[in-house]
C-alpha cells in the first residue's frame, strides 16, 4: 500500500518538479521570469501539501530528495531569485522535512540544511543580521529550523551521539541567528518563530556538554529580551515565549537531576561541573533578579509563564539555584497575591503543594514574611501608593501560606501587631496634608438634611480618602480581614486596644482605626470599597474589647469640640465606634444615649464638613439601631436630658458656639414639640446675653437660636386651637369710597320711606308719663361685665418674652445681630396679632427702635426694618396710626433717599443693577411699607398727595394700583390721565353744554 501511494506521489510530483527545475535554470540565463518561477513553486507547494495529506507515508526520504532537487536551484540562487520564490521554496522544504525525511536526515544533509536555513534567516555567520531579512522569509526560515530540530535529534548532525567539534560552529551559528531574531526581530511574527525554533533547539540537543557551552549566551539574550531596560515596551507574546524557553533551558541544563543525578561521571568531571554550577548559579541569580520584575506585569499570560518558571526552579533547581530561592519565593508570593484574584486560587494551591513537607522553603517564607513586616512602616511613609499595595499584598499572601501550614509563631504575632499599627501611623503621616473642607452656620442646613434624607447610613472614609490612596485602604482592610480569622487575632486585638490610652497623635489614630476594622461585625460591612466583609465574631472577648474602645471614644467625644480642631479624624473614628456599639446592643443602647447623644449632636454643629457628616451618619445609625423611626424622633424622645445638657453648658457660662448650634438643630428637627421643654433654658439664654452681651459672635449665635424658637413656636398647634376671636382693639380703617349716583339715590329713597308703626292701635305718648328717674328704693339694673381676654397660651408668652428682649439689642452695631432680630420679629408679629393685649404694648415699645433702623446706612438692614414694620402694620392695624402720622414726613424723606440712591447706582452701572441689589431691595421694601400703612393702618387726607407722589409712578408693581384705587380712585384717575397725556395721548374732548354755558380747558399741569 505504501509503495502504491509513493508511486502515485512520484507521478504527481514529477511534472511540477521538472517544470520548476527547468524554469530555475532558464531564469539563470534570463529566459524565464521571476513570476513564472513563483507560480511554478506555488504549484509544487500545493501538490506537496495534497500528497502529504493522502497518507502518512505517501512521502518518504527518496521522494523528499527528488522534490528537493528543483528547490536547491532556488536556494543556490536565492540572492537573484524573488523573495516570494524563496519563501514558497521554504514552505515546500518544511513539508519535505516533516513528512518526507522525518528522522532519517543524514548528518551531511542536516548540516547543509542547518547552514542554509541559518543563512536565509539571518545572513552569513560573519554578518548575521536578522533585521535586514524580509519578514515573511525570516518567519518561513525559522519555521523550517523548528521542524528540522523537532523531527531529528541534534538536527541530524550526530544523532544521539555527542556532537562533533567540527559541527559546533554550525550549531552555534543557528543559535546566534535565532537569539538575534528573538531580541531584534523586525516584527512579532519573526520573533515568535525564532523563539519557537530556539526552544526546539534546546529540547532537541542531547549533548549536555555542548548545550552548557551555549547556556550563558542564551540566558543573557533572553534576559535582555525580558528586561530590555529603559522605556522600551515589549509585546507580551515574545515575553511569554522567552519565559517558557528559559524554563525549559534551566530544566535541561542546570536542574538538580542533570547535575547531581548522574553517577557515571569521573571525579574530575564532577569537580569541574560543580565549579561551573557555582559560577553559573551566581550569574543566573543576577539574570533572575531582572526577570522577576515581570511579576507585576499587566498581562496575566506573562505572569502565568513567570509563575511556572519560578515553580520549575523550586521543583527542579532547588540545589543548583539555591542562592535565588528567597527571591523566587517572594515572586511566587506576589504572583499568588490577592491583587490577581482570578488566578489566585490555582497558584496558591501550587505554592501550598511546594511548601508541604518542605521545612526549608517554609522557613524561607517565614523569614521573608518577617522582613516584609518590619519593612512595611518604612514603605508606608512613601508618597507613591504602588509600593504600599505591593507590600501589603506580599504580607497578606505570606500569612495565608503560613497559616495553611499551621506554623504561625509568636515572633510573627508580635511583629505584625507592632508594625501594623506603625504602618497605619506612617501612612497617616504621609497623607497628613489632607485639605479640610469647612462649612459655616450649617445648623439649619443640617436639620433640613436630616429631615429630608435617611440615606446617610454609611460612614465616609476619613483616612486614605484620596483617589490615589484607594488601593492602600483596600490593601490594609484586606490584610486586617485575613488577620481577624487567624488564631492569633485575639492577641492582636487586645494588644491594639490596650495601647489606645497610652499613645497619642497618629499612633492613637492608627490604633483606633485598626480597632474598628478588627471589631466591626459583618452586618456593618456592606460597601466593599469602604469595609471588606469579615466573619462576625460574637465572642465575649470581642464584646469586652468593644466596650473598652467605646469608653475611650466617649472620653474623646466628651471633650469640647472646639478645644482641639486638629483631632477631628480621631473624633470621626470615635463616632464610628459609637455607631458600632449601638449596632451591637440595638435597643439596649438606649440608656447609653444619656452620654452619647449630646456629643454626637455637638459635632453636627462643627465647621468641619467631614466631622459634621460623620455625626449625622452616627445619629442616623443610632436612631435605626435603637428602633426610633427617625433622628427627629430620637431627639424628641430624649429632649429632656438633651435640654439639660445644653442648659448645663449655658449655666456654667461655657460660651462655645456648639451649644447654641446644637439647640438650633434640635429645634429644627423636633419642631413645636420641643418648645415646652425650653422654658428654663430661655432664662439661661437671657442670662448669657446679659453677662456676655459684648461678645458679638456669641450674641449672633444666641439670637439664631431665639429666631429658630420663634419660628417653631409660631407653628405650634396650640395657637390654632386656642386662638381667640378678635376683640376689636386693632382695626383696619375702611378705605375712602366716593359716593356713586346710585348710592345717593338709595340714601334719599331710604329717608323718604315712612317708618312703620309697630302698634297702630296705640298712639305714642306725647309727654313722659313717668319721672325720668326711678325711685331710689328700686335697685338699679345689674351691669353686664365686659368679657375679659383669655390668658395667652405658653407659646404666645414665649414669643412675647423673646420679642420684648430684642429692644435691648436693636441698637447693636452688628449687622448679623440686627438682621436676625428683625427676622425674628417678623416671625413673631403674625401669631401675636390674635392677642392684642400682648401685642400692642410690644408695638408701642419697639416702634421707635424699628423706625430708626429705616435710616441705617446698610441697605439690607433698612430693607429688613421696612419688612418688619410691614408685618407690624398688618398685626397692629390702626393702633399705629398716630405713630405713623408723626413719623410720616420722616418716612417720605427715607423713601426719597433710597429711591435716589438706587437711581444713582443704576446710572453708574448703565442699567446693569436693575434686576436686584441691596439698594433696590431697600427701596422696594419701603414701598411695601407704605402700602401696608395705607392698607392696614390708614392715612389722613393730608397724606394722600405724598402717597400718590411716591407710588403713582409704580402702578405696575403688584398691589400698588389696588391700594391707590381704594384710597382715592379720582386721584388715581387724575394720575393716570397725566401719565397718558405726558406720553403723547390725545386731549379729552369737551362735552356738549347748553347755550350760555362754558367749560374751561382741563389743566393737568404736566410739567
Amino acid at each position: 500500500m505504501d509503495n502504491e501511494a509513493q508511486v502515485k506521489a512520484f507521478r504527481t510530483l514529477k511534472p511540477p518538479c521538472v517544470e520548476l527545475s527547468q524554469l530555475t535554470l532558464r531564469f539563470k540565463t534570463k529566459n524565464a521570469t521571476g513570476k513564472q518561477v513563483i507560480k511554478s513553486a506555488e504549484i509544487l507547494s500545493r501538490i506537496l501539501l495534497d500528497v502529504s495529506n493522502w497518507e502518512p507515508r505517501a512521502l518518504n526520504d527518496k521522494l523528499a530528495e527528488y522534490a528537493f532537487f528543483p528547490l536547491s536551484h532556488i536556494f543556490r540562487d536565492s540572492k537573484e531569485m524573488p523573495v516570494r520564490a524563496v519563501e514558497v521554496a521554504l514552505q515546500c522544504l518544511d513539508v519535505l522535512i516533516t513528512c518526507g525525511w522525518r528522522n532519517k536526515i543524514s548528518p551531511e544533509l542536516g548540516k547543509q540544511l542547518l547552514i542554509l536555513l541559518s543563512f536565509l534567516a539571518g545572513g552569513s555567520a560573519v554578518e548575521a543580521n536578522t533585521q535586514d531579512v524580509n519578514e515573511e522569509l525570516g518567519t518561513a526560515a525559522f519555521k523550517c529550523l523548528q521542524s528540522l530540530f523537532d523531527t531529528s535529534k541534534n538536527a541530524g548532525l550526530d544523532g544521539d551521539k555527542e556532537i562533533q567539534p567540527e559541527n559546533i560552529p554550525v550549531l552555534g551559528h543557528a543559535f546566534t541567528v535565532a537569539l538575534d531574531a528573538v531580541k531584534n526581530g523586525p516584527c512579532i511574527q519573526v520573533r515568535l518563530a525564532a523563539s519557537n525554533s530556539l526552544e526546539s533547539m534546546i529540547v532537541s540537543i542531547s549533548d549536555e556538554e555542548t548545550l552548557r557551552g551555549f547556556f550563558p549566551g542564551i540566558v543573557s539574550t533572553l534576559t535582555k529580551v525580558i528586561h530590555p531596560g529603559g522605556q522600551r515596551k515589549v509585546s507580551y507574546k515574545p515575553l511569554q515565549r522567552s519565559l517558557q524557553t528559559l524554563e525549559k533551558l534551566l530544566k535541561k541544563v542546570i536542574s538538580d537531576e542533570r547535575i547531581f543525578g548522574s553517577s557515571d561521571r569521573s571525579l574530575s568531571k564532577q569537580k569541574n561541573l560543580g565549579s561551573w554550577v557555582e559560577g553559573t548559579s551566581r550569574q543566573v541569580k543576577l539574570a533572575l533578579a531582572n526577570i522577576v520584575s515581570l511579576r507585576y506585569h499587566e498581562r496575566s499570560e506573562v505572569r502565568l509563564s513567570l509563575f511556572r518558571l519560578c515553580v520549575s526552579i523550586l521543583e527542579n533547581c532547588k540545589r543548583t539555584l539555591h542562592q535565588s530561592t528567597a527571591m523566587i519565593i517572594e515572586s511566587l508570593v506576589v504572583l499568588s497575591s490577592q491583587k490577581y484574584i482570578q488566578e489566585n486560587s490555582e497558584r496558591m494551591e501550587s505554592l501550598r503543594r511546594i511548601l508541604f513537607n518542605n521545612p526549608q522553603l517554609l522557613e524561607i517564607v517565614k523569614n521573608s514574611l518577617h522582613d516584609w513586616i518590619l519593612a512595611l512602616p518604612r514603605i508606608m511613609l512613601s508618597n507613591d501608593d504602588s509600593p504600599k499595595t505591593k507590600g501589603l499584598d506580599r504580607i497578606l499572601t505570606g500569612f495565608k501560606l503560613i497559616c495553611s501550614q499551621h506554623v504561625i509563631s509568636d515572633v510573627l504575632n508580635d511583629a505584625i501587631a507592632f508594625n501594623l499599627r506603625a504602618s497605619v501611623s506612617a501612612a497617616i503621616q504621609a497623607s497628613s496634608s489632607q485639605k479640610v473642607n469647612s462649612v459655616s452656620e450649617a445648623s439649619f442646613e443640617v436639620a433640613r438634611l436630616l429631615q429630608s434624607s435617611d440615606t446617610m447610613s454609611k460612614f465616609p472614609t476619613v483616612l486614605f480618602n484620596e483617589v490615589s490612596q484607594k488601593d492602600t485602604l483596600v490593601g490594609l482592610q484586606t490584610l486586617v480581614q485575613e488577620l481577624k480569622v487567624l488564631p492569633m487575632s485575639s492577641k492582636l486585638k487586645s494588644g491594639i486596644v490596650e495601647i489606645l490610652r497610652t499613645v497619642s497623635g497618629d499612633e492613637q489614630l492608627a490604633s483606633l482605626w485598626l480597632s474598628i476594622q478588627l471589631l466591626r461585625p459583618e452586618a456593618m460591612e456592606e460597601d466593599v470599597n469602604q469595609y471588606l466583609e469579615t466573619q462576625d465574631n460574637p465572642e465575649d472577648a470581642d464584646n469586652m474589647l468593644l466596650d473598652e474602645v467605646y469608653s475611650f471614644s466617649i472620653d474623646v467625644l466628651s471633650k469640647p469640640a472646639f478645644e482641639d480642631e486638629s483631632s477631628w479624624k480621631l473624633q470621626c473614628l470615635a463616632l464610628e465606634i459609637v455607631a458600632l456599639q449601638a449596632h451591637r446592643q440595638q435597643q439596649g443602647f438606649r440608656p447609653e444615649l444619656v452620654e452619647a447623644l449630646y456629643p454626637t449632636l455637638e459635632r453636627m454643629g462643627s465647621n468641619n464638613a467631614a466631622l459634621q457628616r460623620h455625626a449625622m451618619t452616627c445619629l442616623n445609625l443610632m436612631s435605626s439601631a435603637c428602633a426610633y423611626p427617625s433622628p427627629a424622633a430620637l431627639i424628641t424622645e430624649n429632649a429632656d436630658y438633651l435640654v439639660n445638657a445644653v442648659a448645663l453648658k449655658l449655666n456654667t457660662f461655657e460660651i462655645s458656639p456648639q451649644a447654641p448650634q446644637v439647640l438650633v438643630m434640635m429645634v429644627k428637627l423636633c419642631g413645636p414639640a420641643l418648645i415646652p421643654y425650653l422654658d428654663d433654658l430661655i432664662e439661661s439664654i437671657f442670662s448669657i446675653l446679659a453677662c456676655f452681651h459684648g461678645y458679638q459672635r456669641l450674641v449672633e449665635s444666641i439670637f439664631i437660636v431665639l429666631h429658630a424658637i420663634v419660628e417653631e413656636s409660631a407653628k405650634s398647634p396650640l395657637l390654632a386651637l386656642e386662638r381667640p376671636a378678635s376683640t376689636g382693639t386693632t382695626k383696619i380703617k375702611p378705605m375712602y369710597r366716593p359716593m356713586e349716583l346710585s348710592d345717593l339715590a338709595e340714601r334719599i329713597r331710604s329717608r323718604n320711606t315712612p317708618i312703620p308703626d309697630p302698634d297702630p292701635g296705640v298712639s305714642p305718648p306725647i309727654t313722659p308719663q313717668e319721672p325720668w328717674q326711678s325711685d331710689s328704693s328700686e335697685a338699679p339694673p345689674p351691669s353686664i361685665p365686659e368679657p375679659e381676654e383669655a390668658p395667652p397660651p405658653p407659646p404666645i408668652k414665649l414669643l412675647h418674652t423673646i420679642s420684648i428682649l430684642t429692644q435691648h439689642y436693636l441698637t447693636s452695631s452688628s449687622a448679623p445681630v440686627i438682621l436676625s432680630l428683625l427676622s425674628l420679629l417678623s416671625s413673631a408679629f403674625p401669631p401675636l396679632a390674635a392677642y392684642p393685649d400682648t401685642l400692642l404694648p410690644l408695638l408701642a415699645t419697639l416702634f421707635p427702635l424699628l423706625f430708626t433702623r429705616l435710616h441705617d446706612p446698610n441697605p439690607a438692614i433698612s430693607a429688613a426694618a421696612a419688612e418688619t414694620l410691614s408685618e407690624a402694620c398688618a398685626a397692629g392695624g390702626d393702633f399705629l396710626s398716630s405713630r405713623f402720622d408723626d413719623a410720616w414726613p420722616d418716612l417720605c424723606t427715607v423713601y426719597a433717599k433710597r429711591e435716589g440712591e438706587f437711581h444713582t447706582i443704576e446710572e453708574k452701572s448703565l442699567g446693569r443693577n436693575r434686576a436686584g441689589g441691596p439698594r433696590k431691595r431697600a427701596w422696594d421694601s419701603l414701598r411695601g411699607l407704605i402700602i401696608a400703612v395705607v392698607q392696614y393702618v390708614g392715612v389722613r387726607t393730608q397724606m394722600e398727595d405724598s402717597i400718590f407722589d411716591m407710588l403713582g409712578a409704580h402702578l405696575n408693581v403688584a398691589g400698588v394700583r389696588q391700594v391707590l384705587d381704594g384710597l382715592n380712585p379720582d386721584f388715581l384717575w387724575l394720575v393716570e390721565e397725566k401719565a397718558r397725556m405726558k406720553a403723547g395721548g390725545e386731549k379729552l374732548e369737551k362735552p356738549l353744554v347748553p347755550d350760555g354755558w362754558e367749560l374751561r380747558d382741563l389743566d393737568l399741569d404736566l410739567e
